[in-house]
């Protein structure tokens, strides 16, 4: 029903297009972007005879559709079409994302849909959306993100679910509080499984402070809640940028999420717009609940560097990265290009 829904849009976009032309004061537009990556990730062993291998990182096609219908309404679709991180199995993460098309618990070809609606210093945000969590590392594009950088929060939580937000901004703009209902990564399915999450935000920008807090409380089963704090903060200067994310969970391949902390330190250097090093780390911590007394700990750390080779336009990427994980004893190293193809209309 869910991609009977994105072709049913997609095949309505073109009258939107043509009446969007004839009535250029009428407050509507729509942007297109089309976002290929290219990555080459060889994973070196650090333990004796460990060996390595040979992978595409985050090789990925993704799409962007977003627009304003009326002068209140608006929308955003995002779409994941494929993803090519192994090569032995060159396909097998694409298959997965048609897949799991109806499923809530694990990433689908359609990562949001929703439709906003503003009035005032108020807005409604209904259909499929992020969960409102995740501090500053939830809030970039997925096909931005470094893989060999990113917390195991981010790699296990499913955060694109069903359901609503309602937001209010305070006149300055300099704030803005978010409550959202979303169906729960931890049901099958999106509705059915009955499971939801509830979230309450607060985004603040003040001189070179910039916030996104956030609490909610996962729906782990009926009637149990996994409460998950998420507090992103980052100062802003001419060049630099220091940043910190700290979470009450970990992440969990097979449980979703663990009680536990993470702590994401991250510095940025942007010495001109052609050019951006990023130096990020992180540390994870959770008590086993089958030895007492003993705790899970992971700890990485790398450096990225972002190139923006085209005259007045960051739409081109070139990025290199190199990271270690403690956990895993690896050292990644990335090349890639990413590029990001738009149509105004």
């Amino acid at each position: 029903m869910k991609r009977l829904l994105v072709v049913c849009a997609a095949s309505l976009l073109p009258c939107f297009l043509v009446s969007a032309q004839e009535a250029d004061n009428s407050g509507r537009s729509v942007e297109l972007s089309v976002i290929p990556r290219l990555d080459l990730n060889p994973i070196f062993s650090t333990e004796k005879g460990g060996g390595g291998e040979f992978t595409l990182g985050n090789t990925s096609l993704y799409s962007l559709i977003e627009g304003n219908l009326t002068e209140n309404l608006s929308f955003s679709v995002c779409n994941h079409w494929a993803g090519f991180d192994s090569v032995s199995d060159f396909f097998a993460t694409t298959k997965d994302l048609y897949g799991n098309t109806f499923r809530s618990d694990d990433t689908n070809w359609l990562d949001w849909a929703y439709l906003t609606y503003t009035f005032g210093n108020f807005s409604l945000t209904l259909g499929k959306d992020m969960v409102t969590t995740g501090g500053l590392e939830f809030d970039d594009y997925d096909f931005e993100v470094h893989p060999s950088l990113v917390s195991s929060y981010w790699n296990n939580f499913s955060c694109y679910q069903w359901g609503g937000k309602f937001a209010f901004t305070t006149p300055s703009e300099s704030d803005a509080i978010g409550f959202q209902v979303t169906t729960s990564p931890y049901g099958e399915r999106p509705f059915s499984s009955k499971l939801f999450n509830y979230s309450v935000e607060w985004r603040g920008n003040h001189g070179i402070l910039e916030t996104i807090w956030s609490a909610t409380a996962v729906g782990v089963d009926k009637g149990e809640f996994q409460p998950v704090f998420a507090l992103g903060q980052r100062l802003n200067f001419d060049s630099w940028t220091v940043g910190l994310d700290a979470f009450s969970v970990v992440g969990d391949e097979e449980e979703i999420l663990r009680k536990g902390i993470t702590l994401m330190p991250s510095l940025m250097y942007s010495p001109s717009d052609k050019l951006e090093v990023l130096a990020k780390g992180g540390y994870e911590n959770y008590a086993l609940d089958t030895v007492e007394d003993l705790t899970w700990k992971r700890w990485w750390g790398g450096l990225a560097m972002h190139w923006y080779p085209l005259q007045d336009s960051r739409d081109l990427r070139v990025h290199a990265v190199a990271a270690y994980d403690n956990f895993l004893s690896t050292v990644s190293l990335t090349l890639g290009v990413l590029y990001n193809l738009t149509f105004g209309f």
